[in-house]
């Protein structure tokens, strides 16, 4: 041996594949692209303004008037623009300031 590297030789396989097998398989793999597509996608529990304003059933001077006098609980972005809302918190808010009436409790 010379010590060089012999270049390695390339082995071509060739199958045959029944058109229907051909078929079947893309219509499973099309099934299930579409499953992975329309499942529904896990809801996060952050809020932005109009979110939360959809969440509370507020006007959105309302909602902005609550924020201003730091009546409701939200945290800002870290740029500074936008405000978040946390479902938990905005869930226990609500039984706070509106306690159940009637037979509601």
């Amino acid at each position: 041996m010379s010590g060089q590297c012999e270049p390695q030789q390339q082995l071509t396989l060739a199958l045959s594949v029944p058109e229907q097998l051909l078929q079947t398989l893309a219509e499973r793999v099309a099934t299930l692209v579409n499953e992975r597509l329309d499942a529904p996608r896990p809801q996060s529990p952050w809020l932005d303004f109009d979110a939360a304003q959809a969440y509370l059933g507020f006007s959105r001077d309302r909602l902005y008037k609550l924020t201003a006098a730091r009546a409701i609980p939200f945290r800002k972005k870290r740029d500074g623009q936008g405000l978040l809302f946390h479902r938990g918190e905005l869930d226990r808010w609500l039984e706070q300031e509106y306690p159940p009436t009637g037979c509601a409790g």
